[in-house]
Parts: structure tokens; C-alpha cells; sequence
């Protein structure tokens, strides 16, 4: 699973320290630009049967729902390792009918996570529970699109409030909507 020049490895995270077990993250081992895709990190989907994932429930397997094919599947391969980001620096491609690997949509540095964009409710409804580097910086501080509300009724729904709204809009994660 790991080739020197793939300019990627699996490295420890301790952002889920919560979670009671060691978890795992992809980091470049070299510079990534908008545009390279990481074929090299790929996953391939199988898929499950009830009785499979009933066998699979409350272990540490990734198993997932698939839109596609309409059916629980598990994830295997590397790629499986690329946690979520409500602002990725990678999206996921196609790579045939059962496996995917990514393409880079923001500068990856060395030593960076690589990071990509699971959708939009999935930890929960509008990624309201959602523990990525994004939302931290945005929860760290106790802000959130209510609390934002909230300070404009306290101090007058001025241009100020307004225009800090639009800009803020393009920079706070979907979560925290």
C-alpha cells in the first residue's frame, strides 16, 4: 500500500482524540497543486449484504452508503484513510464502476493532511455535528451562525452586520448554517 513516490502517507490524527482509539489520516510527502490527482490513493467499494453489515456494526471498518449503487458498501484501500473537511483541499473522481481516487482543489503543502468533502448531512443534519479543522476554528471561538443572529439583534441590524454576513458566508462551513 505504500510506494515512496505516491507523495502520500498514512499518518497518525489526534483531531478524534474523543473517539478512545488511535485514528488515521493521508498527509502529502510532496507539494500538491489544484488540478494533480492522487491516483495512487485510491479506494475500491464493496458491496455489503444485511447479513455483512450486521456482521461489520460497532467494529472499526468504513462502511458507508453508496447513492450509486443504493446499498451499503464497505470502503477498502488507502484512500479510505482521507478524512472529511467542510473546506477540502481534494474532491473525489470516479476510477471506473467501484473505486475513486482524488483531485486536488486547493495547494497541498508537505506534511499537510489531505483532506476531502463527504456531503453535506453527513454527520448529521447540515453537518451540525461535523469535528473537521474548519468547524474547530469556527467552534473553538463559540461562534455560529445563531450566535452571529444573535449579535446583530443585540447591537441593530446595521451595513456592518450585513456585510460581515456576505463575507462571512463565503468562509464559514455549511456546519455552522
Amino acid at each position: 500500500m505504500y510506494l515512496p513516490n505516491s507523495g502520500f502517507e498514512i499518518g497518525r490524527t489526534l483531531r478524534y482524540k474523543n473517539s478512545g482509539k488511535v485514528e488515521a489520516c493521508i498527509v502529502a510527502t510532496k507539494k500538491w497543486r489544484p488540478g494533480d490527482e492522487i491516483r495512487h490513493c485510491s479506494g475500491y467499494i464493496a458491496e455489503l449484504t444485511e447479513q455483512d453489515e450486521n456482521y461489520l456494526a460497532n467494529r472499526d471498518f468504513s462502511v458507508m452508503y453508496s447513492t450509486r449503487k443504493g446499498c451499503m458498501c464497505l470502503f477498502l484501500g488507502p484512500a479510505r484513510f482521507v478524512n472529511h473537511d467542510c473546506q477540502p483541499n481534494c474532491k473525489f473522481i470516479p476510477m471506473g464502476h467501484n473505486a475513486i481516487c482524488f483531485k486536488v482543489v486547493r495547494d497541498i503543502e508537505v506534511g499537510q493532511e489531505i483532506t476531502t468533502f463527504y456531503g453535506g448531512d453527513y454527520f448529521g443534519e447540515g453537518n451540525k455535528e461535523c469535528l473537521c479543522a474548519t468547524c474547530e476554528k469556527f467552534v473553538a471561538v463559540s461562534f455560529s451562525f445563531s450566535s452571529f443572529l444573535s449579535l446583530c439583534f443585540c447591537f441593530g441590524f446595521d451595513s456592518f452586520c450585513f456585510i460581515n454576513f456576505e463575507l462571512l458566508s463565503e468562509f464559514i462551513p455549511c456546519a455552522l448554517f
